[in-house]
């Protein structure tokens, strides 16, 4: 390899390692002294009734210590019913990100997933929005080198994911879902003074719904990845701040076109994910209100958020068992357990503190079997004497 070659990818592994240190220790920079100053405030408007700087966290249904939103003091105003509170730009602020599922291959924007950190919404032009820092722009102008055709950057922010699940029926309309923030220099935040900031306990997360008015595509398709989203990044604990984004040309089976159908449904399921449909909207119809009569900036900003569905459902490019194609190769191995987790996530997130998970260790166990549920006859699957025969077996 030639010298320029070695030390292209020198500054690229020295950017690449450098921004990791960025995205864990949220950097400030002193611009005063001409420093780099790695600092882990906590905000000084954290207040509580008691005065003691916040509430006692507790612990979730696994035993893990729920967080403590901060600010939790009386907010500056609301972006879909969560408060927000207003900010001043410091020297320094800019988004990370961090991407995972690259696979080299074919469409690989439909396997990524990202987290992002703050994650900025325009609510004049409706855009989601990474500020980029200098830091940033180095690493992206480095793996722009022709010889890093094999090689990915997880903090880079050159890339797209699909912003919801896979529809198979699509075909070539999937690339509608290729997505990613729009990219801003920082400087375009800092001429608006500042921000508006959701609380710490809050997760943004754009997402296109497969088919919403479905109650089995919503959970498989829309709300499994939605989980496992928030998996892949710890992120589990944190409160959804949902926005569903609409695509340039709406999918005939998507709630983006079918959202009178949509909307019952979303306002019966939703809860399982620990929020309503009066605190979602679409890009195009946020609801965005500030306590004084003007508003300091455009952007509301989210320390936390993440996006990225497209391979996530419960079958990925494959139809939902119709074909024998679909059973060429399994999905779902290894998935029980995130199966499991998912499913008391969504209790949890329904009932709130009166969820106490019960451990059942022996039998009688109860088996609910979906018998002729479809209302299309190709699909009216009578169950009748698998429950008969399972019965049998289960209780003698």
């Amino acid at each position: 390899m030639s010298t320029r070659n070695l030390a292209a990818l020198s500054l690229v592994f020295s950017l690449f390692f450098f921004l990791q240190i960025l995205i864990t220790l949220q950097p400030r920079y002193d611009i005063e002294v001409g420093s780099f100053v790695l600092t882990m405030e906590e905000d000084d408007r954290s207040s509580s009734a008691n005065g003691d700087g916040g509430n006692d966290p507790k612990n979730d249904m696994d035993g893990n210590r729920k967080e403590v939103a901060k600010p939790n003091g009386p907010p500056d105003g609301f972006f879909n019913k969560h408060p927000v509170y207003y900010e001043k730009f410091e020297e320094g602020f800019h988004s990370n990100s961090h991407c995972i599922g690259e696979t080299f291959g074919k469409d690989p924007w439909k396997h990524r997933s990202c987290q992002f950190q703050n994650l900025c919404f325009d609510t004049q032009d409706q855009k989601f929005v990474l500020f980029t820092s200098p830091e940033q722009e180095e690493l992206e102008k480095a793996l722009s080198h022709a010889d890093l055709n094999m090689f990915y950057a997880a903090a880079s922010m050159n890339t797209t994911l699909s912003v919801g699940g896979i529809n198979p029926k699509w075909g070539d309309e999937h690339s509608l879902l290729e997505w990613y923030p729009t990219l801003r220099h920082v400087d375009d935040l800092k001429s608006q003074g500042g921000y508006y900031g959701l609380q710490t306990d809050k997760v943004l997360i754009p997402w296109h719904s497969l088919r919403g008015f479905n109650p089995g595509h919503l959970v498989w398709d829309d709300f499994l990845p939605l989980f496992a989203l928030l998996s892949s990044f710890d992120l589990v604990q944190k409160e959804l701040v949902l926005i569903r984004y609409d695509l340039t040309i709406a999918m005939w089976a998507s709630c983006q076109r079918q959202w009178k159908k949509c909307q019952p449904i979303l306002k019966k399921f939703l809860p399982l994910l620990g929020t309503e449909v009066d605190r979602t909207s679409t890009q195009n119809d946020t609801v965005f209100e500030v306590i004084e009569n003007e508003k300091k900036s455009k952007y509301v900003c989210a320390p936390n958020g993440a996006a990225g569905l497209g391979m996530l459902t419960d079958h990925g490019t494959k139809l939902h068992g119709w074909m024998k194609t679909d059973y060429q190769y399994a999905k779902n191995v290894g998935r029980g357990g995130e199966m499991y987790q998912f499913r008391n996530w969504m209790i949890s997130r329904l009932l709130g503190d009166s969820y106490e998970p019960k451990h059942v260790s022996k039998p009688k166990y109860r088996i609910v079997i979906s018998n002729a549920s479809s209302e299309s006859p190709d699909r009216i699957i009578n169950f009748d004497n698998h429950a008969k025969y399972l019965e049998k077996k289960t209780w003698t």
